[in-house]
């Protein structure tokens, strides 16, 4: 391994997270007054139609929110910076945060996502790093060549992964080749946890979801159509 230094523009999971409240939470209030406004100068409506009107007025509201919020991430500082040197010790920074540690110290390398965003997440016995890059349409932080330069940071460090870690299986990744080295490297020595996530298989996980939704609209539909009689 040869000292090599690593920059390109991305966020941190404290900030992904705080992003994406700012356009979940707008939008919910959005589709409840809507609702509502229905409730006042409508007499009993059907439900469905101004749940549906609702929906696209959120969908419309969404999109502007988040043409707002892709104005105020281009004037923040998103910058990462990795350097690595020959004795495998790792230095991170983005912003005041600053992480030191070696290659030895690390317990869990997570490196997922998909072909517009990834998200690395490393594990050393003190630190907890989550980075995030990402081009796609909710998450505009970076370009095709952060995501590059992230993917070569991992591609640098695989060598020392394969040596010293095992692989985490992952029944439920859908395509576990969809971006270069995915997967949850565990340390060897260091017991591997399983979710029950992590054990269903692909469709498995999909009807969970459809079947929760599902319950969560029908609960959503009768709690309104009761409030607004």
């Amino acid at each position: 391994m040869i000292d090599k230094e690593f920059t390109f523009q991305g966020l941190d999971a404290k900030t992904e997270l705080r992003f994406a409240l700012l356009l979940i939470i707008p939008v919910i209030m959005m589709m409840l007054g809507t609702l509502y406004l229905f409730h006042l100068f409508f007499s009993k409506p059907f439900f469905l139609g101004p749940l549906l009107f609702a929906s696209l007025i959120s969908v419309a509201g969404a999109g502007a929110f988040l043409k707002w919020m892709i104005n105020r991430i281009k004037n923040e500082n998103k910058e990462w910076k990795i350097n690595i040197k020959a004795q495998g010790n790792i230095t991170i920074s983005y912003r005041k945060d600053v992480y030191n540690f070696n290659l030895k110290d690390v317990e869990m390398i997570k490196n997922m996502g998909n072909a517009g965003i990834r998200y690395l997440t490393i594990k050393t016995i003190n630190h907890l790093v989550k980075i995030r890059v990402g081009n796609s349409g909710f998450a505009p932080f970076s370009t095709n060549k952060d995501i590059e330069i992230l993917d070569a940071f991992v591609n640098d460090i695989k060598p020392y992964i394969d040596q010293n870690f095992n692989k985490k299986v992952l029944k439920n990744a859908l395509n576990p080749n969809i971006i270069p080295n995915f997967g949850v490297f565990v340390k060897k020595g260091v017991a591997i946890k399983y979710s029950l996530i992590n054990m269903m298989q692909p469709w498995q996980v999909i009807m969970l979801i459809l079947g929760l939704g599902t319950i969560l609209i029908i609960l959503f539909v009768l709690m309104m159509e009761n409030y607004f009689r």
